[in-house]
């Protein structure tokens, strides 16, 4: 699955709310329930659940208490840390 039906984009940031999904789906994208703290995070987003899950796992505490920041580049350090929490949870 790339960025549309005929690209990836290989040079593109990545987001945080596509690292939030790339760990959720790798993890067999399982049922999860509840509410999430984020008012940046729609209902509606096709993140939601990976932000919704990730939370739940602590995998992610957001940028604030109240945000997430989906669409913000995700940083080296945000990826390693968010891979070591999925890793051991």
């Amino acid at each position: 699955v790339g960025t549309s039906a005929t690209t990836f984009s290989p040079d593109m940031t990545v987001t945080r709310g596509q690292v939030a999904t790339l760990l959720y789906r790798y993890s067999g994208s399982p049922a999860i329930s509840g509410s999430i703290p984020f008012t940046d995070v729609p209902t509606n987003a096709w993140y939601y659940d990976a932000v919704r899950w990730a939370a739940k796992n602590e995998i992610t505490v957001g940028t604030s208490a109240t945000t997430f920041s989906p669409e913000s580049g995700c940083t080296r350090a945000q990826i390693v840390t968010f891979l070591y929490r999925a890793e051991n949870k």
